[in-house]
């Protein structure tokens, strides 16, 4: 199993960092806009990874960090990097900051990924321009930094995906984030990261940055709203009853919590008998034209 956190480039990055400064105030990491999703052959989790300033911190320009994502490894298979079930990605050109570039040349270096333990996975992303080439601000209004996906191998349960931030876990979970260094009033790819010239050249640390994990939980509620579907009752004893626009959906599967599949619906989407099933959760795959989700169920 793989344990080194970042690339090699990312190290010698942060060794410059011995006289950093570092930032009372803060930032904050949040996800949003979590989703299931489906290519037509396999089923995915997705999400965007959000940074803001909090706490009165000044706007600033972002220079290199790193996080680590729990999930549940039987929902996604153990080691998801080793086995090419995650991915970050960062399009510029749909508003994440991290993919800025020029011509050929990348502001960020953001594919240091490494499996961290069997059900945690590191991602690292480092500086590759001054901060006098970068336009992107770090400001109190959130920005997407990143977009993550990872592949299933059961889509019936539960993501569970979070950002660690228990330093009892992962030494310095939270104190993985820098503001770039210099030159600061030129565009160059050679950085200068010392405070010989000026002190703005110098990266900021900051410490305990806030991690919240809670826009990373599918949202039933935003699944509605988009497709007018919705289930219930919840709990059921005998019938499940499926109201709004129905004409969308393709297909239900059924699953039962240790993820074995026991039944798939392909019309009378209206009502489902599961007066034969046994008292326990369950989760109710809805695939319709356009996006896939799962929706947990008790049956009484």
């Amino acid at each position: 199993m793989k344990t080194n956190y970042v690339k090699n480039n990312l190290i010698i990055l942060m060794m410059l960092f011995t006289g950093v400064f570092v930032f009372s105030q803060n930032i904050q990491i949040t996800f949003a806009n979590a989703e299931n999703t489906n290519d037509g052959s396999a089923d995915y989790y997705e999400a965007d990874i959000m940074i803001q300033t909090i706490d009165g911190l000044a706007d600033f320009k972002l220079g290199s960090g790193q996080l680590y994502f729990n999930y549940n490894s039987a929902a996604f298979g153990e080691n998801v990097f080793g086995n090419s079930a995650f991915e970050v990605s960062a399009d510029y050109t749909s508003g994440y900051f991290l993919g800025e570039k020029s011509g050929i040349t990348d502001f960020y270096d953001i594919t240091a990924v490494n499996d961290n333990t069997p059900s945690k996975v590191s991602w690292a992303f480092s500086q590759g321009v001054s901060s006098g080439a970068m336009t992107e601000i770090v400001s109190t209004t959130p920005k997407k930094m990143v977009h993550i996906k990872l592949k299933y191998v059961n889509v019936a349960l539960s993501p569970m995906v979070t950002i660690e931030d228990n330093e009892a876990l992962v030494i310095g979970a939270r104190d993985q984030f820098f503001s770039a260094c210099g030159p600061f009033d030129s565009a160059s790819t050679t950085l200068d990261c010392s405070n010989a010239a000026d002190a703005q050249n110098v990266p900021n640390q900051f410490l305990d940055a806030i991690l919240v994990s809670t826009g990373a939980t599918l949202s039933n509620e935003d699944f509605e709203l988009e497709t007018g579907i919705s289930l219930y009752p919840n709990p059921a004893k005998n019938n499940i009853y499926i109201k709004g626009q129905v004409a969308q959906l393709k297909t239900i599967d059924v699953y039962t919590l240790t993820g074995k599949h026991i039944l798939n619906v392909k019309n009378n989407f209206k009502k489902i008998d599961v007066s034969r099933l046994e008292s326990g959760i369950y989760f109710f795959k809805l695939n319709t034209k356009n996006s896939t989700t799962t929706k947990k169920i008790i049956i009484e």
